[in-house]
């Protein structure tokens, strides 16, 4: 197994949260369809997922035998462009939790990055791999160029899914994008005192009916789980 499946596998259990498991049992085509919020954040994240899927295909394609070095130049075109954007999708998901400031954005943050940084490393592999002055062989260079665009396909989809994590909690913690039960399970995850999880509970299904009252219970919340 390459470094970078072992270090997707490490990223996903680390998150060790409902939220990370929440995004996990839903389909990539789900997510962006349905529950991604019309954010920056969130138009970063459904971007890099679309971004990874291609990648994906393109990294698997078959190329015609006698052009394997036009195969490793798309590949490797391909894994930069992954790389970029999942680049992108970790700066936004970094904004994101910085605007929200709870634990689970932190840490969704944190996974964007890295797997923003793995996606990068996967594509200077295959930049390398593609390289003209290498001496590998024209098909050997293309199938591992095609393998490093598949390790950025991958950390990008990662970087995506973490950047949506960011992106919906931030949206949560306002009053348009208010979801009661999921406001709740933030608090009760939270690495809070019992007595702090049960007064923020009764603030915010107290103010849930009113924007003005809910604005400012949710940056109560916000504040207190800093």
């Amino acid at each position: 197994m390459r470094k970078l499946s072992i270090l997707i596998v490490i990223l996903v259990a680390a998150a060790g949260t409902w939220w990370w498991t929440d995004q996990r049992d839903a389909s990539p085509e789900e997510q962006a369809v349905s529950t991604l919020p019309d954010t920056p954040a969130g138009e970063a994240a459904e971007l890099a997922q679309a971004t990874a899927a291609a990648t994906q295909d393109t990294a698997q394609s078959a190329a015609p035998p006698d052009e394997p070095d036009e195969q490793a130049e798309t590949a490797a075109d391909a894994a930069a462009d992954a790389a970029a954007i999942a680049a992108d999708a970790a700066a936004e998901a970094v904004r994101a939790s910085e605007d929200s400031g709870i634990a689970p954005a932190d840490r969704a943050a944190t996974e964007a990055e890295a797997a923003a940084e793995a996606a990068i490393a996967a594509a200077d592999r295959a930049a390398d791999a593609a390289a003209p002055e290498n001496d590998q062989g024209d098909q050997v260079s293309a199938e591992r160029a095609s393998e490093a665009a598949e390790d950025a396909a991958e950390a990008a989809a990662v970087a995506a899914d973490a950047t949506a994590v960011a992106a919906r909690i931030e949206t949560l913690l306002t009053p348009e994008g208010f979801d009661a039960e999921q406001v709740s399970k933030i608090i009760q995850g939270a690495a809070i005192s019992d007595v702090q999880k049960a007064t923020l509970q009764r603030l915010v299904d107290t103010a849930a009916a009113n924007p003005d009252l809910l604005r400012a219970a949710l940056d109560q919340v916000k504040a207190v789980m800093k």
